[in-house]
Order: C-alpha cells, then sequence, then structure tokens
C-alpha cells in the first residue's frame, strides 16, 4: 500500500465507540497516522495511547499525536520487546489488521495476556462472505487485487461470522459483542436501494462488509 493509503488514516468512530471508559490505558495495533488515538487522548478516553505501525512514514506521523509509537511488525518478537514493561491494556485496538498477518490467533493468544481484568480487545475485520465475493468469483470469474476492501491485494486470511468466533474462542478470549457494518458494494460511498432495510433483516451475513468484535479474557 501506499504510504499514506486513504483506507488507513481515517477516525474510526465505528471502533472508539466502544470506548467508553475516562484516562483508559490503549495499545493501539495498526495505528495508522494516530487519529484514533489522538481523539481518545483529547477526549480524555485515554490517559496513554501506545501505537504499533508497520508503515514508517505513517509512524513518524503518528508519533506527534500518541504517547509511544513502535515501528515493526506485530508478529515480530523484537516489536513486542518494545512495549513498556509491566503495562496493562484497558483497551487493545485492532483495526483491519487480522487479516494482514500470517498467524492472527497466535497474536490474539499473546495478547490476551496484556488485558487489564476487565480489559477488551476491539477487532475490525472485513467479511468474506459479502455479497461481491459472490458476484466477483462466481459471475465474473475474477478475484480483483484491490487497494482496499474486501478484495485488499495484501490480506493473507480471510474471516466469515463463523471464522471470527473461531478465533476468537481459541485465543483464551471469549467475544463479547459482535456489531455489523453494512455497505450493499464492496466500493466507498456504496449505497443500498430503497429495499436495503429488508436485505439487510434477511440476508445480513451477505450485506455486512466489516465486523467489529469486543473480546474479553475467558
Amino acid at each position: 500500500m501506499s504510504s499514506l493509503n486513504s483506507s488507513y488514516i481515517g477516525l474510526r468512530k465505528d471502533i472508539l465507540r466502544h470506548i467508553n471508559r475516562k484516562s483508559s490505558i490503549v495499545l493501539d495495533i495498526g495505528c495508522a497516522i494516530g487519529e484514533n488515538g489522538r481523539y481518545l487522548l483529547n477526549n480524555n478516553l485515554a490517559s496513554k495511547v501506545i501505537g504499533i505501525e508497520i508503515n514508517s512514514a505513517m509512524a513518524e506521523v503518528s508519533r506527534e499525536k500518541l504517547t509511544q509509537v513502535i515501528v515493526g511488525n506485530i508478529e515480530s518478537q523484537d516489536v513486542i520487546d518494545q512495549l513498556p514493561k509491566g503495562l496493562l491494556y484497558d483497551y487493545i485496538i485492532l483495526g483491519d489488521v487480522l487479516e494482514h498477518l500470517n498467524q492472527p490467533w497466535d497474536l490474539l493468544k499473546d495478547l490476551s495476556g496484556l488485558l487489564n481484568v476487565d480489559g477488551e480487545i476491539i477487532i475490525s475485520l472485513p467479511n468474506i462472505q459479502h455479497i461481491d465475493v459472490f458476484i466477483h468469483v462466481f459471475i465474473k470469474g475474477v478475484w480483483p487485487l484491490n487497494e482496499r476492501g474486501i478484495f485488499d491485494k495484501t490480506h493473507l486470511r480471510w474471516f466469515t461470522h463463523k471464522n471470527i468466533i473461531n478465533v476468537v474462542n481459541s485465543s483464551d478470549l471469549r467475544v463479547v459483542n459482535i456489531y455489523r457494518n453494512f455497505r450493499f458494494r464492496d466500493r466507498q460511498g456504496s449505497k443500498f436501494p430503497f429495499y436495503g432495510i429488508f436485505l439487510k433483516m434477511l440476508f445480513k451475513n451477505l450485506y455486512t462488509h466489516q465486523y467489529i468484535v469486543v473480546c474479553k479474557k475467558k
């Protein structure tokens, strides 16, 4: 992806709405340019935000906004070793990260040990069961390689609703809630037709573009 791919730098209100404790300690994995962390700090929802970002250009920008930023791949032990020793987190954010990893289940197991007793991990993941996958693969006969969305060419893993539950349950975590971001097609700004409410009700998995998953320790 480009150094400042617009898919990864915006404020994620769909994630932030689940952070509701004051002065929390937050670990934001894939923090991009630090917009989420800055929002949390400015609104007294966080007292510390530690960011991890693999893209050095984004990390450089986020350093001006967050408490600390570590540059590198979260699957690298070297990155884990740079986290403040003994610090436990009220929230860990994984905003569209797990699908880019080789072993996402191993990471979740490791992160569960960094949570406070009542800490939460908030995950967002694209839904590979979306209707656009059927349209492209079974009708058009192609798997797109896009810069963003479900068909982001940098994805290494793919998840459905059941996959998400399975990977969380296998990682010393439990699912507290799963929320849905609906989208008619896999493109930004895509709007549902007037009968969209019925599509969401009758075929909710097919029109869920992204899942937001809130997890706690078992």
